[in-house]
């Protein structure tokens, strides 16, 4: 059963290794966006992380 896990998670590290590096038309991809400003990026994912938090305390208050 471990190695099944292993394979899926190595098949899961491999897809979004793919996915960030893959060129868009314009010839740059996703994880050049994220080196050329990890300001911004740290900003919006800290910003929808707070985003999920209210939404979830909101959830289990109604």
């Amino acid at each position: 059963m471990s190695h099944i896990k292993s394979f899926l998670l190595g098949v899961g590290v491999s897809f979004g290794v793919y996915y960030l590096t893959k060129r868009r038309a314009d010839g740059s991809s996703i994880l050049d966006d994220i080196l050329d400003n990890p300001e911004e990026f740290v900003h919006r994912a800290k910003n929808q992380a707070i985003a999920d938090v209210v939404d979830t305390v909101k959830e289990k208050i109604s």
